[in-house]
């Protein structure tokens, strides 16, 4: 393809090998954490890499974070999911993102719930399946997603 996605501590980054000089979408994963940035550092989190994927048709950027959620961004920006890695399903059926995934229910709200030794470090799409992987600690979640949805 012509794109390539780069993954820094704050951001997610879409780039154009056309297009030297500027990305062609910032995404801020971390926004939140802007603040605590002198304490991430000292508590070494500020070094933490993680991963970022396409998915197998590049419609969808995919990376992790902190307090086992990963994040599904449409490339072109009209759609996003947040997701919790849980081994325990709720009880109450969860709503659907646009990927048909189920979404998380909240984000942690300016950092002060998440925790930072909860992290999805790891992730990959598979190339042609509508099916992707996570890892978390020492666990993997696979998501399969039959019929994905457009966004709107």
């Amino acid at each position: 393809g012509r794109h390539i996605l780069s993954r820094d501590y704050m951001s997610l980054k879409l780039w154009d090998v056309n297009m030297e000089s500027k990305p062609i979408r910032t995404i801020y994963v971390h926004e939140q954490l802007r603040s605590k940035l002198c304490d991430l550092y000292e508590n070494d989190a500020i070094f933490d890499k993680f991963q970022c994927a396409f998915s197998g048709d590049a419609r969808w950027l995919m990376t992790g974070s902190y307090h086992n959620f990963f994040h599904i961004y449409d490339r072109i920006g009209r759609g996003d999911a947040c997701i919790e890695c849980v081994k325990t399903p709720k009880k109450k059926p969860p709503s659907r993102s646009r990927l048909n995934l189920p979404r998380a229910k909240a984000k942690p709200d300016e950092g002060v719930d998440m925790d930072l030794d909860k992290k999805v470090l790891h992730c990959s799409w598979h190339p042609t399946d509508p099916m992707l992987a996570v890892g978390v600690l020492n666990n993997v979640f696979v998501y399969h997603y039959p019929n994905p949805q457009p966004p709107r």
